[in-house]
Parts: structure tokens; sequence; C-alpha cells
């Protein structure tokens, strides 16, 4: 999104107020770049995938209230603006005011940006430039060529240098009678894209380089964008999930692609469907996976961070006040469980005393201990249980009674 921002497009903002708005928004981009380690000649992070960094920006540092306060400026010049720039902000920042663009508080900060990855926060953010261009002023397009060439073909377009795949490619051509269609790159057949009312749409299904055409009657124009693998979805909820060796885990994409064979580097029977990768961890740190589609394009790409199972917590089903049985309870039974609530503990065996019998220490196999009509205290003091290939030892250390 970057080298269409810079390289291909010229804004001229009359009002002043306006230009400074702008200005500030721009500021807070190079502000961006610095802190991402981006390198706009090459196009490249220190960690694209990463959002620590957006997070800071964005949220803990209040970079983007100051976005949001600017674009909130962008929409209080509309009445001058006139009816057309109140009518294209609208539809531009359409699901933006649907999350509280306009309104007190952080909402629209944290939905825009957190948690988001560092590569596609800098599209967001470019695209943010890029209507305020819009509102704010005449905003040219020069394509690939010297100005003086230039045909101005494209009014608006998003994602025109390189996308996700799920994204939507968006054009709006500068007159209703140029045709705009889509390929592959090396296909020999163009597809006119999806149009609703002045847009055009494009969704690709496969990765890699496609081309782009707009035709009207004397001339045409041509772009190549790329589309990269999809990543899983790291906003909602989702972002904050953990992943534990041996621990059943589901990963959901936060795109739509079709199905695909699977390749998992801690789990050799991964599965993908509906849209959830589908896997058990078998070691601790980085765990990578890819889905490839027809002729082996990569579909996605991504990672998550496994970390080793917890200690179990231990419980006692059934208690009274925290420590009691009630009469005539026939077993004790116990459950292992992990600390925040996912994942499957199995306990393996209990030692234990019965504090008023003769039989001294003795084990139970599995999680409950038969008490062949025992009142009394019973000393827990040791608890084996296991998950997936890892095995705890857990003293127990605690006692619980039985009513007489």
């Amino acid at each position: 999104m970057a080298p269409l921002l810079t390289e291909t497009t010229i804004v001229s903002i009359d009002n002043e107020e306006l230009r400074t708005v702008y200005e500030r928004v721009e500021q807070i981009k190079e502000e961006f770049y610095s802190e991402l380690g981006y390198d706009e000649s090459t196009g490249k992070y220190r960690e694209p995938f990463g959002y620590s960094v957006t997070d800071n920006f964005f949220i803990t540092r209040e970079r983007g209230t100051l976005l949001q306060d600017a674009l909130k400026e962008v929409h209080a010049h509309l009445d001058e603006l006139g009816e057309e720039k109140a009518e294209l902000f609208n539809a531009l920042f359409e699901e933006d005011l649907e999350n509280g663009l306009l309104d007190e508080g952080t909402n629209w900060i944290t939905w825009k940006f957190k948690h988001v990855p560092a590569a596609m926060a800098e599209t967001l953010l470019n695209e943010l430039v890029l209507r305020v261009r819009l509102i704010s002023g005449d905003l040219e397009f020069r394509g690939n060529q010297p100005s003086a060439e230039a045909s101005g073909m494209v009014k608006y377009a998003t994602n025109l240098d390189f996308m996700v795949l799920g994204d939507t490619l968006t054009i709006v051509p500068a007159n209703q009678g140029i045709v705009v269609e889509a390929r592959r790159v090396n296909e020999s057949n163009w597809q006119p894209l999806k149009q609703d009312s002045l847009q055009h749409y494009f969704v690709p299904a496969s990765t890699g380089a496609h081309n782009l055409r707009l035709i009207s009657e004397n001339s045409e124009e041509q772009f190549t964008f790329t589309v990269l693998p999809a990543r899983i979805n790291r906003r909602g909820a989702e972002a904050f999930l953990t992943y534990f060796e041996g621990q059943p885990a589901t990963v959901s994409i936060g795109t739509v692609i079709s199905g695909g064979s699977v390749s998992c580097s801690c789990d050799d029977d991964a599965v993908f469907r509906s849209q959830q990768l589908q896997f058990t961890p078998t070691n601790t740190g980085w765990c990578s996976f890819e889905v490839r589609g027809a002729n082996n394009a990569m579909l996605l790409r991504d990672s998550v961070y496994v970390q080793s199972t917890p200690q179990p917590l231990v419980k006692v089903k059934g208690l009274l006040d925290g420590e009691r049985l009630p009469k005539g309870t026939a077993m004790v039974a116990l459950e292992a469980f992990h600390p925040n609530g996912q994942g499957i503990y199995d306990i393996q065996e209990i030692t234990y005393e019965k504090l008023t019998g003769t039989e001294g220490e003795q084990k139970a196999s599995g999680a409950t201990i038969n008490l062949n009509g025992y009142q009394g205290a019973i000393w827990i003091k040791n608890i084996i249980t296991a998950s997936g290939d890892q095995t705890f030892e857990t003293e127990g250390n605690f006692l619980i009674t039985i009513d007489a």
C-alpha cells in the first residue's frame, strides 16, 4: 500500500485547516514507520507479524487518539466541503463509523488497531491517509507512467500494492465507462471485477502475483499486485489464546479460504476444516503451519508459540464447607484441571492415608479412593497426573473428613 500512496499520487489541499490535519496524519504515519523499523525502499519490517509495537504505539502511547481526533476534524469540515464529499466520507468510513469513530472513548482505536500485526497496521494506516486525501483535496492517480502521460483512470483504490488472501481489492474508476478486470500473472483470461454502484471488487482465490487492468475507449492501464498467504485471526478473543504442549488446540483463520493440505511442525496429524486449524502440539516453542491448495499454492502460513503445560490444580468433588464429605460417601473423587480452564489432565495415582485406620500409607489407581465404609480423616499425600506425554507429581498434603 505504501508505494501507491508515496509514489503514484499527488495531493493538493486548498483548505489550510484540512491541510494541517493531513500533515498531522502523515506525521503519525512516519512515527509509526520509525517504531516499526520500516524500510520504505525494501518494504520490510523488523517484526512484520508481531503486534506489540502496534499496541504500544496506538494504545499505550495514545497515537490512536491523535489519529481519531484528526479524522473527527475532517468530519467536522464536511458541511463546507459539500454533499458529495459528505457522501464519500460516509461510504469510505462506514465500518469505522459503526465502530465508534466519532464517539468518545477508545472503542474505535481498539477495534482498528489492537493486536493487529505490524504489516496489517501499516496497510490500515496508509488507507486512512488515502481517505483523508480523497476527502480533503484533489487526488490524482499517476499509475506507472510519468505524470505528464497519466490518464487518471483510478479515482480511489485499496490494496493495490499487496493484499492477504481473503482481503478485498477495491477500485473506483474515474468514470463509469471504464472496464476493470483482473487475472493471475501468466494466465490468459481476464475476469471482470464484481461491481456495486461505483465500486469494483476483487477477492482473490489464490496467492501470488496478479494483474489488474482498466480499459477506457482510448486508453488502458495495467498494474501488478501480490496476494500473500492468509494468517490466523489475531483480533478479539483470539488474540488472547495460549497454546500448551499436549493440549488439543483450535486456531481460527482470520479470513475465508478453501480447504487444503496441512503441514504443522508440532503435530503431523493436524487438520484444517471449516476455517479452523486443529492440532495437538507435541513440543514447546514456535509451531509453524502451512495450508496449501490446488497446484501446491500457498493459502496460509503462520505460527503460534507453544508453552509448557503448567502444573495442574486438584480439587475434591462434592466437598462440604471446603473440607468435609457427607456421611455415607462411598468414594473420594479427585479432579485435576488447568489453571485457566483449558486442557485435559488424567489422574493416574493417589497416595493417601486413613488417619484413624491401621493400613498406613496406601495407593489408589485413577482418580478415586474406595472408602469401604471408612469414616474420619483422610490425608492426601501425593497425586500423579498426566497430560499428553507429560507427567506431573503433586504433593497433595491436604486433609478431608468423612462425616460420621
